[in-house]
Parts: structure tokens; sequence; C-alpha cells
């Protein structure tokens, strides 16, 4: 989920889609704090106002879409391109994700009762390392990542073989929405039915639409796409609000609209920034690539973390609810900065050198 696509004097940046990845991390993180503060001291803070947090997840769908397409669109159709797609998208997931997995294993040998009501097999771990789809999950939010892999697959696919098999991807794509609608899957189901069944899987067909018009003229200033994409975000977290605050976060209270609806906003939305972009600079370039850089990291292990501070937390009996959400999201939010600062960057840079001379040793051949 990082953006690799390329702006004048950003390092190859889109900040504003930077600061937006960082904010859709944020808002997911506030949604789960709510219910974790409401699980550690009975309280729904805030009158539940983060519940919409869920639509950092949609936004990453369509904002994942957009950046593959937008990146590798010129490589659809050429296999010679499909090794360096591979080793970009590996790189990207997997070191950072098993990094925390494993943290989290040994977490859950050392203190059993921290893993709650998982049932891990050793089988269901090696799938859900590889992320194959699989109905339980060492790292709870790791389901989006599995529709991750097989939107990577399919696109893959599309770069060995061509336009035809772009058109399946664009198929599954469509199938999975309709499925999704039909046959929902339930909070088990994340990850394993839904990955040929989602409404989400729609999110990067939108993105791939949205980085494809980008090229072209807009009818409309950039402006007043970020003001109908961000309202219609606005709008539809509001009416959410208002129809489910204080109810189970399982319940959809806008179903089909909300499913729908947070997609074509996010996409309009993100549209409307990327464009933004051709005419304006976002100021303060080195903190949005810095934040942007550590939303893969804050959406990762926020749950975990955020389970831990809220364990210390609670042995504050005289620190509000309200004080304790604060500080918690502060911290995790700070952690996981500090975290991709020093230790995803470090790796990143070490495995993107390895894959680099391995490529170039390659291309030279035998000596």
């Amino acid at each position: 989920m990082t953006i690799e696509a390329s702006a004048k004097g950003t390092g190859g940046k889109l900040l504003t889609l930077e600061a937006g990845r960082f904010f859709a991390a944020l808002a997911v993180l506030l949604y789960h704090l709510t219910s974790i503060v409401a699980n550690f001291r009975g309280v729904v803070v805030f009158d539940d106002v983060f519940r919409p947090g869920h639509v950092g997840v949609p936004y990453f769908f369509v904002l994942s879409g957009f950046i593959i397409f937008h990146v590798h669109r010129r490589d659809i159709g050429h296999p010679g391109a499909l090794g360096r797609f591979a080793i970009r998208r590996f790189i990207r997931i997997y070191p950072m994700f098993w990094m925390i997995s494993f943290a989290m294993l040994a977490a859950f040998l050392v203190a059993p009762g921290l893993g709650g009501e998982r049932a891990l097999s050793p089988a269901g771990v090696v799938s859900d390392l590889l992320l194959l789809p699989h109905g339980d999950a060492i790292l709870s939010i790791s389901w989006t990542l599995r529709h991750e892999i097989m939107f990577y697959a399919l696109f893959a696919l599309a770069i060995w073989l061509g336009r035809r098999a772009f058109a399946a991807l664009l198929l599954w794509i469509v199938v999975s929405f309709a499925l999704g609608l039909v046959w929902p899957p339930d909070q088990n189901g994340l990850g394993a039915w839904s990955v040929v069944a989602s409404s989400l899987n729609l999110g990067f067909g939108l993105g791939i639409v949205t980085a494809a018009m980008l090229a072209r003229p807009s009818v409309a200033p950039p402006w007043l796409w970020v003001l109908l994409g961000g309202g219609l975000l606005f709008g539809l977290g509001i009416m959410e609000w208002i129809l489910g605050h204080h109810t189970d976060l399982s319940v959809s209270v806008l179903g089909a609209l909300g499913d729908v609806g947070y997609l074509v906003a996010s996409a309009v939305l993100i549209y409307g920034l990327a464009k933004a972009e051709e005419h304006w600079t976002l100021p303060f370039p080195a903190l949005w690539k810095l934040l942007g850089g550590a939303s893969y990291l804050i959406y990762l292990i926020h749950q975990p973390l955020l389970s831990v501070i809220m364990r210390v937390l609670n042995r504050l009996p005289a620190l509000s609810p309200e004080m304790a959400f604060v500080l918690s999201a502060v911290v995790a939010v700070a952690v996981a900065v500090a975290l991709h600062w020093t230790v995803e960057r470090w790796i990143l840079r070490r495995l993107q050198s390895f894959f680099a001379l391995r490529a170039a040793s390659a291309a030279k051949g035998p000596a």
C-alpha cells in the first residue's frame, strides 16, 4: 500500500494520497480503539463518534487498485516485468507482516490467553503466513491483505498473459461484488469466502478506473472532486452514526448503501486529490512521506498494540476512559511511526538492494 506514482519534486510520491492513507489508517485505529476501550472500561467514549472509522478499509481497497494500475499499467502483456512486480509486492507486504505475526505467535505461546478465541492449527498458521484464504488469523486485520494478494495474483496474470487475463481480473471484481451483495460473508468468513465474494473487491476496480481517468482532462476543477468525495464520505459517516451509534459494530446499519457508497466516495476523493497535485504541492512533504509510509504499520499493529496499552492504562482507574482513549491513540501512532522510521525502512532498503543486486547479476549472466 505504498504510493509509487511519479510526482514532481516529491521523490516519486503523490503526497496527497500519502496523507490520505495515513488518515485512513488512523480512522481504522480510532474505530477499533472505541470498542477496545469499551471492553476494558465498559464505556463507549465520545458518543461513539468514530463508529464510521471503518471507512478507512474501503478507502484502502480503492487506493490499492489505483496505485497498482497507475504504476504498472504499461507492464500488462509484458512478461519480462512480472519479476519486478512480484518482488515489489512481496517486499511491501510480507516482511513486516511476518515480523508482527511471529511476535504475536511468541506472545500466544508465552501467554495462551492472549490468543482469545483463535483456533490456530499448523496448517492454518502456514496458510495465514502466506496470506492464503482461510477462516482464522494470527493478526485479525490481515483478512484485508488476503484480498490484496488475490488482486496482485490476478494482476500478475495480466502482466504475464496480457489483456485477456486483465479481463479475468475485472470479471473477478464484478462477480465477487455481486456475490458479496447476495451472500455477504459473516465476521468469521472474512478472508476466506470474502476473497471471492465481497462488495469490497469492487474497490480495486474503482481504483483502476480512477487511475485510468487521471491521464485525461478533468471535466471539473480538482477541488470540486475533493469536496464531492469528501462530502459523500462525511455524509455517509454522519448517517451511519445517527442510525447506529451505540449499537454493535457487527451491525451494518447502512447495508448496501454503505458498501457501495463508501467505495464510490473514496474513488471520487482519490481522483480529486491526485488531480489537485498536478497544480498544487502539499506543504510539509517530509511529514506526509513519513506518516504515509508509516500507515501500513499503523494498520498492521494497532489492534494488538492498543490491547497492550489499554491493559497498562487499566491499572490507573483514576484515568478517565476518554483520556485513556486519547493516550492510547497517541502512543500507538507514535510507536508505529518510530518502528517505520527505525525498522521498516531499514528492512525495505536492505531487501530492495538485495533484489537489485541479484537482478543486476542475472542480467550480466555467467562470467
